[in-house]
Order: C-alpha cells, then sequence, then structure tokens
C-alpha cells in the first residue's frame, strides 16, 4: 500500500498512459531508479573517501621522504662547492 499526493498520483497516471504503461509499473520503475541513485550516491562517497585517505597518506610519504632525504645528503661531497 502506498499513499501518495493527489496531484503527484495525476502525474503517475498521466505518465503511465503516455507510456502505456500500468500505474504499478511506472512507481516500480522510478523506485528502482531512485534505490541505483542511492547507491551510486554512496558508492562514490565511499571512492572520495578512499581517495582522500590515499591523498593524505601520500603526503604523509612525501613529507617523510623529505626529511629522510635531507638527512641522507648531510655531509655528502659536492661538485659545486
Amino acid at each position: 500500500m502506498l499513499t501518495l499526493p493527489p496531484d503527484l498520483l495525476q502525474e503517475v497516471d498521466a505518465a503511465a498512459r503516455r507510456l502505456g504503461r500500468a500505474r504499478s509499473h511506472v512507481v516500480r520503475q522510478a523506485l528502482q531508479d531512485w534505490l541505483e541513485r542511492q547507491r551510486r550516491q554512496q558508492f562514490e562517497a565511499l571512492l572520495a573517501e578512499g581517495y582522500q585517505a590515499m591523498a593524505q597518506a601520500a603526503a604523509a610519504i612525501a613529507t617523510e621522504s623529505l626529511t629522510l632525504q635531507a638527512a641522507a645528503t648531510e655531509g655528502v661531497w659536492r661538485w659545486d662547492e
């Protein structure tokens, strides 16, 4: 059982007539599309979170590597001196 406001129900019925489909088919398809968009948005949010974490880890590694490079080159003979 599903309750819809009268104006929305009229729009759904008009769309169903235009498409030559039953009201239940139109509503079912709309819900499936909406659920798919929700799943996609959740997946994209997880991807964004993962990429952000990877970027932070890469920045930390780069910062650490600069310190290690500076320490490694300390006291090394240079051509320009």
